[in-house]
C-alpha cells in the first residue's frame, strides 16, 4: 500500500528558519470538513491569529486541487460545516453576533442568514434528510442549579458530582435536542431538560431522532450514556437500543435501518480499552470488527488541533452497508471502511495523524498531519493525496527532521518514540524528555511547538509513548492500570539510558516536562528518582490524589485508574502513596509549573500544593498562573499566552539544563 503524497519537497538546510515563541501567531490550523453530496467541492475550517485573536473561517477546494477560495470572511469563529442534502447550502456554526448560533449559507451566492438565536447558543446543526429543519444540539434553557437571578445569583444549589467540566465551567443547563424549522418558526425542544444529550443523529426518513444519553438517576454521579431513538413528531418516549457497560461516544445513521455508535462494552469506564464499533439493527446490537482487537479513536493529540477535535471521535456511514472511522495504531489514525457484512478494508496506511473526515459522491478527504501540521487530504486507492497546504506552508521555514526511535526495554518491549536534534545537529546536547498526557493516551509524529522551539534553542527532545500509552493494543495500555509512574517511569529511565548510550547526552544534561499526566510524572520521576533530572517544566499536573479525587470534574475515577481504588477511605494509604506530593521533599530539581487558572481537570490547587512544599524548602521553583484558561490551553488558549507559555518553557531549560 502506497503512503502520503507530498506536494512539496523537504526544505533545504540553508532556507530553515529558527522557530520562535512569537512565531505561533503565524499558526495555520486546519481543523475540519465537509464533502458536498456529489463529492465536487470539500469545506474546510481554517484557524488564524488576526489582531492577536484567533479567526475561523470556512474555505473551500476540490478533490482536483487548485487554489481554495475563502467563504466566509467576517471577523468570528466559523465552523462546523455541513452541506445540505441537495449540496445547494452550508449549515455551519458561528460568534458572528455573539453567541455561537447555526447560520445557513446559500453557495450559489449570498450572504449567510443566521437562522437561531439560542441564549446560550449553539453546538451543533445538522441537516434534515428533506433539507427544511436542521437538528440542533443546544443548552436546555433551564437552570439546574441557580438560585436567584440569572446575571447575579444569590447562591448556587448543588447536588449532582457531575456539576462541573473543563472547557464549559459550570454545566448550570443539560445539553437538549431541538428541531429547528428553516421556515422561521421558534425551534422546539425535543427531550427534557432533566438528562444530557452527547450526540445525536436523524433517519433516513427524517421521522426519529437516534441520541446518546444516560437517563439514570445515577447519571448525578457517573455519566454513561445509552443509545436511545426518538420520534420527532414528539408522540411518544424514547425507545432504549443499547447500553455499553462504558457508554457512547458517537452516533451515526446509515440511509437505511442501520445505527453505527462507538463505545466501549466493559465496565467502569477503563481509559486502556479499546473504542468499539457496534451496529444497532431495531432491538438488536452487534460489534464490527470484534476479532480485530484495534482501538476505533484518536489516540493522539497537540497543539496542531483546535477546539472542535476535542470531541467525540468521528464515525460516518459512506453508503447504507459501509460506515468509515478511524483505527489508531502506534501513535497514528488513519481511515477504515467497515461493512456491516463483517467486512474491514484499511483505506491508507498508518502514517499520519488523521483527525477529521467527511465523505459524499463516493469520495472521502481527512484532515491529517505527518511529521508538519495538518491540511486536508483526499483518501484514494490506498494512499492520502494532499489537497491543500496553508496549515504545513506556515510551517514550512520552521521544518525539522524527526528521526522514529523504536528502544528496547528489558522487559522485552520496545518503546516507540520521535526525536528531533538541536539544531538539527547529532551531537551531544541537553536532553529534554516530553511526556504524553492521558495517561492512556499517545503522542504521534507531528511534534508539538514546544518541540521545534526546544530544538532551535539547542535541546535535544524525545516524545515517547510508553507502557500505558493506547494504540498499541490493550495489554500494552492496562500495564499502567493502578501503577501510575513505575512501568512508563521505568520506560522513561530507559530512552535516558538510550541517549547516553548514543552520545546524544550528558547525565548531567537531562531535563523532563509534561501536561496533565504528563505533570504528574513530571512530579512523579523528581520526587522519586533524585538526581537523575536537572530541570523540570509541570503543566496543570496530578501532583496529590485527594486533591485531585475532591476538586476535578473527572476526580470520581482517578483512584480506579492510578491505584484502583475507588475512594480514599477505602485505602487512603494507597492515595498517599501514589501521589508525587508525597515525596517532592526529596526533589532538588529546578521546578516551574505552568498552570491554567480554569482548569477543572487538573485544578490549580496541585500545582500549588507541590510549589508550597518547594517554596518552604527553599528549592528553586516558579509557578505561572494563565488566567481564564482551561486543561488544554497549549491548544485553544489566548494566543499571547501560548507565546509566553512557550517563552518560559525555553528560558527554564536555558537557565538550568544548557550547563552541565
Amino acid at each position: 500500500m502506497a503512503t502520503i503524497q507530498k506536494a512539496q519537497p523537504a526544505r533545504a538546510a540553508a532556507q530553515r528558519e529558527r522557530f520562535q515563541p512569537a512565531d505561533v501567531l503565524k499558526q495555520v490550523v486546519i481543523s475540519t470538513l465537509a464533502v458536498a453530496p456529489d463529492g465536487a467541492s470539500i469545506v474546510y475550517v481554517q484557524r488564524t491569529v488576526e489582531d492577536g485573536k484567533y479567526a475561523r473561517r470556512l474555505w473551500r477546494t476540490t478533490f482536483e486541487g487548485g487554489k481554495p477560495e475563502p467563504l466566509t470572511n467576517a471577523n468570528a469563529s466559523d465552523g462546523r460545516p455541513r452541506f445540505s442534502p441537495d449540496g445547494r447550502h452550508l449549515a455551519f456554526i458561528s460568534d458572528r453576533t455573539g453567541k455561537p448560533q447555526a447560520w445557513v449559507l446559500p453557495l450559489g451566492g449570498g450572504e449567510p442568514r443566521q437562522v437561531t438565536d439560542m441564549p446560550n447558543g449553539v453546538g451543533a446543526a445538522d441537516w434534515s434528510p428533506d433539507g427544511r429543519q436542521l437538528l440542533l444540539l443546544a443548552g436546555s434553557g433551564e437552570k439546574r442549579f441557580l438560585v436567584g437571578k440569572e446575571d447575579d445569583p444569590t447562591a448556587r444549589r448543588i447536588r449532582d458530582y457531575t456539576w462541573r467540566m473543563d472547557g464549559a465551567g459550570i454545566r448550570d443547563e443539560h445539553t437538549s435536542v431541538w428541531i429547528a424549522d428553516l421556515a422561521g418558526a421558534k425551534p422546539v425542544r425535543l427531550t427534557p431538560p432533566t438528562y444530557n444529550v452527547e450526540a445525536a443523529a436523524w433517519s433516513p426518513d427524517g421521522k426519529h431522532i437516534a441520541f446518546s444519553a444516560d437517563m439514570r438517576e445515577s447519571a448525578a454521579l457517573e455519566e454513561i450514556s445509552s443509545l436511545w431513538v426518538l420520534a420527532v413528531d414528539g408522540t411518544s418516549e424514547p425507545r432504549h437500543v443499547a447500553s455499553p457497560k462504558s457508554g457512547i461516544l458517537n452516533v451515526a445513521w446509515a440511509p437505511s435501518t442501520h445505527i453505527a455508535f462507538l463505545a466501549v462494552d466493559k465496565p467502569g469506564q477503563p481509559g486502556w480499552a479499546d473504542m468499539e464499533l457496534h451496529i444497532a439493527d431495531g432491538d438488536t446490537t452487534r460489534r464490527l470488527a470484534a476479532d480485530r482487537h484495534i482501538n476505533i479513536q484518536l489516540t493522539s493529540y497537540g497543539d496542531y488541533l483546535d477546539s472542535e477535535n476535542n470531541g467525540a471521535p468521528p464515525v460516518m456511514w459512506e453508503d447504507g452497508e459501509h460506515v468509515l472511522a478511524f483505527v489508531g495504531h502506534r501513535g497514528h489514525s488513519h481511515p477504515f471502511r467497515f461493512g456491516v457484512d463483517g467486512t474491514v478494508e484499511e483505506l491508507a496506511e498508518p502514517t499520519a495523524v488523521c483527525f477529521a473526515m467527511a465523505a459524499g459522491g463516493g469520495r472521502v478527504a481527512v484532515v491529517a498531519s505527518t511529521d508538519e501540521p495538518s491540511d486536508v487530504y483526499a483518501v484514494e486507492n490506498g494512499e492520502l493525496r494532499r489537497l491543500t497546504d496553508a496549515g504545513s506552508r506556515w510551517y514550512g521555514p520552521f521544518h525539522r527532521s524527526t528521526e522514529r526511535l523504536s528502544i528496547k526495554h528489558p522487559d522485552g518491549h520496545d518503546i516507540d518514540a520521535w526525536l528531533m536534534t538541536a539544531q538539527d545537529k547529532k551531537t551531544k546536547a541537553p536532553l529534554v524528555i516530553d511526556v504524553h498526557g492521558g495517561p492512556n493516551a499517545s503522542f504521534g509524529p507531528t511534534p508539538w511547538l514546544e518541540v521545534n522551539a526546544l530544538a532551535d534553542a539547542g535541546f535535544h527532545v524525545i516524545w515517547s509513548n510508553p507502557r500505558g500509552s493506547t494504540s498499541y493494543g490493550e495489554d500494552y495500555a492496562k500495564s499502567l492500570e493502578g501503577r501510575w509512574g513505575e512501568p512508563d517511569g521505568s520506560d522513561l529511565l530507559r530512552i535516558i539510558d538510550w541517549a547516553v548510550g548514543e552520545g546524544l547526552a550528558d547525565r548531567k544534561q537531562i531535563g523532563i516536562m509534561g501536561l496533565s499526566y504528563g505533570g504528574f510524572m513530571t512530579n512523579w520521576m523528581l520526587a522519586n528518582h533524585p538526581g537523575v533530572f536537572q530541570a523540570g517544566v509541570s503543566e496543570n499536573p496530578v501532583t496529590d490524589l485527594l486533591l485531585e479525587w475532591a476538586s476535578s470534574d473527572f476526580g470520581f475515577i482517578i483512584g480506579r485508574r492510578s491505584i484502583e481504588v475507588q475512594n480514599p477511605w477505602e485505602n487512603i494509604g494507597a492515595f498517599l502513596a501514589r501521589s508525587p506530593s508525597t515525596h517532592m521533599h526529596q526533589n532538588h530539581a529546578p521546578l516551574l509549573l505552568l498552570q491554567a487558572e480554569n482548569d477543572l481537570r487538573c485544578p490549580p490547587g496541585n500545582s500549588e500544593m507541590v510549589f508550597n512544599m518547594l517554596r518552604i524548602l527553599g528549592r528553586e521553583v516558579e509557578m505561572i498562573r494563565y488566567p481564564g484558561e482551561s486543561h488544554v490551553m497549549l491548544i485553544i488558549g489566548r494566543p499571547d499566552r501560548r507565546v509566553d507559555r512557550l517563552e518560559r518553557i525555553v528560558g527554564w531549560f536555558q537557565k538550568h539544563l544548557a550547563e552541565p
